[in-house]
């Protein structure tokens, strides 16, 4: 079981970052000019990342509080992925660094907690 997890993970992960790369791959609305607008079409695809990750690497399916902590983990860092990549593909703004410090003491809060209870 724990290795079919790992496998859906890995596919989701990459359609996750795939989906991150082309945001508009679904949708009938025209692009965004603004690259800010660019970033937080990017980001929402950043929550397929982080699953990715949780199920890549979580492991221990005992407690429902590591589990929802390990996950609160895994989508704050694929969201974190997300917003990175799209300070490289669209250029960087001042309010998406700010998303992205808030972003990071949430990370260090919530791997805090993880491991504060593993």
């Amino acid at each position: 079981m724990n290795f079919v997890l790992k496998i859906l993970g890995v596919i989701i992960l990459i359609i996750g970052f795939s989906l991150t790369f082309k945001p508009d791959l679904f949708s009938k609305l025209p692009t965004p000019i603004d690259g800010y607008q660019m970033i937080e079409k990017r980001v929402k695809w950043g929550a397929l990342i982080g699953f990715g990750l949780f199920l890549i690497f979580f492991t221990d399916w005992t407690s429902w509080r590591l589990i929802v902590s390990g996950l609160l983990f895994g989508l704050t860092a694929g969201i974190i992925i997300a917003r990175l990549t799209g300070f490289v593909l669209d250029g960087f703004f001042t309010r998406q660094l700010w998303w992205l410090l808030i972003e990071c003491a949430a990370l260090i809060l919530l791997g805090y907690i993880y491991f504060k209870q593993k």
